[in-house]
Order: structure tokens, then sequence, then C-alpha cells
């Protein structure tokens, strides 16, 4: 007897054990597959578009010499001892920097979902803003290139460079005359401060005066990645109240490698307003590609709407130099009834300084903190 109740419990067991795993398999196919219908009905039944240039990405594929497809430079024994003397000019190396062409190719480390996706065809127009400071001659103008040339050229506006009080020479006429000379008709141009104003009001002065639908923040030593505009504008197009942030991969200090920083990480901050990165859920996985929300974003690279950047009151007027700005605008997009998320398909590449920089110092002392507690209240 007893054995038979043994038997029929083991089998009950067994049976609810097997119901549960079919009905999660059913569960996780469901989402994936509901996920993936929804995306192709929406670009069935709206006008979709492939925006990459696939003659242009094979080509770039095939390109090689120093740096060429983000691969690292190596230097000799003696070349390594000349760059040391160029690490502090900008806080990575120059020297290497120098030997790599300005519109060199960077590898397509991007989800394969990714590649050939569509997305609307009526997509906003951009005003690229980069502000620049003391930036390295080569390495400015190597971010500037890559934006254009991987970007559908119909989408950008303008792009504006913002000097912000450089001393160094090459960013006054050499680059008016650069400028003026490569994009005749006034597709990148350049604001001059007349003192250092900082990030936040540099970004401020070159928004002030953009005309895209679209604002786009970039730093100055960045190299966009294949068909990186497309998918940072497709979501905003939908609901302008949305703000885009790309993937930021690592150009190397050092070797100026091109490669992923990790798969994505959600933002945040600890009790000291340090910036926080967060893995992504656990959902999130079923499909890497697909943008995800985020409670603040890094601050650096992103794109939202001018109609919304405005009504939100741009940047706090009193915020200084760099550093808080990203609270200060990730807090208002929530609570103003915004939405801020990443979108993996879209990736920049970024140089993380490694070395002290000679840059002057700022005039203004403890900005750090005072923007912190700005940004808390």
């Amino acid at each position: 007897m007893t054995f038979l109740i043994f038997r029929r419990f083991r089998t009950i067991i067994f049976s609810v054990s097997m119901f549960l795993c079919c009905l999660i398999t059913y569960y996780r196919y469901m989402i994936k597959y509901q996920t993936e219908t929804k995306i192709f009905n929406y670009c069935r039944e709206s006008a979709c578009i492939d925006w990459e240039n696939h003659s242009f990405s094979f080509h770039e594929r095939m390109r090689q010499g120093p740096g060429e497809n983000g691969l690292p430079v190596r230097l000799s024994n003696s070349q390594k001892a000349l760059s040391k003397k160029t690490l502090n000019f900008n806080g990575f190396n120059i020297f290497v920097s120098e030997k790599i062409k300005t519109d060199r190719s960077v590898k397509d480390i991007r989800y394969p979902n990714c590649k050939g996706a569509l997305y609307s065809k009526q997509l906003p127009l951009v005003s690229v803003i980069i502000p620049v400071y003391e930036e390295h001659w080569e390495t400015l103008i190597r971010t500037v290139v890559s934006v254009l040339n991987r970007s559908p050229l119909e989408l950008i506006k303008e792009v504006i460079l913002v000097d912000d009080g450089s001393s160094r020479r090459y960013l006054k006429e050499r680059l008016d005359n650069y400028l003026s000379r490569t994009y005749p008709g006034g597709l990148v141009w350049v604001i001059h401060l007349k003192e250092r104003e900082g990030l936040i009001r540099a970004r401020l002065s070159g928004a002030k005066l953009a005309t895209g639908d679209v604002l786009i923040f970039l730093d100055s030593h960045c190299e966009t990645n294949v068909n990186w505009l497309p998918p940072l504008l497709d979501p905003i197009s939908k609901n302008y109240r949305t703000v885009t942030c790309p993937f930021i991969d690592v150009i190397d200090a050092d070797t100026f490698e091109y490669r992923a920083q990790d798969d994505g990480a959600r933002g945040a901050f600890d009790w000291s307003f340090y910036y926080k990165r967060l893995p992504r859920l656990s959902t999130d996985s079923l499909h890497p590609e697909t943008p995800f929300e985020s409670p603040v974003m890094a601050g650096g690279l992103f794109a939202i709407s001018r109609k919304w950047f405005w009504e939100l009151g741009g940047y706090d007027p009193l915020l200084h130099i760099w550093g808080g700005e990203q609270y200060e605008l990730s807090f208002k997009i929530w609570m103003c009834g915004g939405r801020l998320i990443d979108v993996p398909c879209s990736r920049v590449g970024h140089i993380f300084r490694e070395y002290p920089t000679n840059f002057p110092q700022p005039k203004i002392k403890n900005f750090l903190r005072r923007n912190f507690n700005l940004s808390s209240n």
C-alpha cells in the first residue's frame, strides 16, 4: 500500500514538473515570438528601410594599415620611448593617433540581429554637437569623419564644434580653414567661445544655435560604429520625449584598439554620486539587441529631441565645467514624463583618458561637488 502511494505521489510530482517546464518554455517562446512579430509587423505596416550603406561597410572591412578595423597599433621599444613624452598632452597616446588615418575603419561588433535591421523611413534631421577643449588634431578630425562616413548624410543637418576657449593655436584659424575647405557648404562649422565655459555650457552654446530636430551630443575623442545613427533616432521618431544613448565602446588610450566595453549596463549612482554600471536584467538576454530603459545616462553621448531638450529647460545654467549634468538631465527626463533608453544597435567608441593632462585648470574651484549638490536638489 505504501509503495503504491509513493508511486502515485512520484507520478504526480513528475507530471507537475513536466507541466511547469512546458509552461516556462512556452512562455519564453511566446515572448520571443511576440517581440519579433511586433517588430516585423511594424516594419511591414509602416515605411521602414535598411539605412546601412553595405557597400561602404564592405570596403571598410577590406582596408589594411595601422589601426584599420579597430586593431591595436603596436610600437617598437624606441617608439614607445618617444610616445611616453606625449601622454600628458591629452591623456592618451597621440603618437599612435598620428599613425592612424583620420578616416580609419573600425570593426563591426554589433549584435547579429542589428545587421540588416529596418528602421522608420521618416527619421528626424540631426545636429551633432561636439564640445572641444585642447583636443588633439587627428583625434578630433577622426571623430568628425567617423560621424559623417558612417551616417546617412541625408539625416545630418549639421555638425557643430564648440571650441571651449582652447589655448592651442591649431584649434583656431587652422581649424576654421580646414572646415571651410573640406566642408564648403557649411555642413561642419565651429563656434569659438572667448574663454573656457566648461563642457556643460559649451553644449548649451551649441544647442542654442542648432537647427536640427534632434540634438546629438558627442565627445571630441570618439569614433562611431557601423550604422550607428538610425537606431538612435528611430525611438525618438515614435515619441519625441524618448532620449536615447548608444552603447559606449572602448578605444584603448595606448593602442587605439576598438573593442566592446561589455554587454551593456543600466546607469546608476552611489551615495557619493559616483556613476555606477548595473547589470542588465536577466530578461534582456532573450533579445540583447532590444533597447532597454536605464535610470540615468552616462552623460557624454546621447540623442534628444531639440523640442524636448528645451521643454526640460536644457541644462541648469548654474552647473559649471562638467559633472552632475547627466544626473540633472536624467532626473528631469523621468520626472517630466519622458523615457531614457540605451540602444544596443547603436555603438560609439570613446577614448577614456588613462593619464593626467597638462590642460589649464578651471578658475572655479570645487565645481564638481557644487554640481552634485545642485543636481540632487
